[in-house]
């Protein structure tokens, strides 16, 4: 079992994700108004804002279990 204070070596950039996932729920939002979704400019406009603002911390909740100061790193080499 991996310590939880050890680098995941295997990880990949977490933080690209916050692009990732406004970009798929603007796709997806556009796709449902393409199939009939009726949707108005301002509640398309609320979704997006909720999407903006949500994202950056689901990703940090999410990152920041394979994100490392370099600080941390560096204690971690001086054992």
């Amino acid at each position: 079992m991996q310590n939880v204070y050890e680098p995941d070596a295997d990880s990949t950039e977490p933080l690209f994700t916050v692009g990732t996932i406004t970009a798929a729920v603007t796709a997806v939002l556009a796709l449902l108004v393409a199939f009939g979704l009726d949707l108005s400019d301002g509640q398309k406009q609320a979704i997006l804002g909720v999407v903006a603002v949500a994202a950056p911390f689901i990703v940090t909740a999410w990152g920041r279990r394979r994100v490392y100061a370099p600080a941390t790193v560096a204690k971690l080499l001086r054992r």
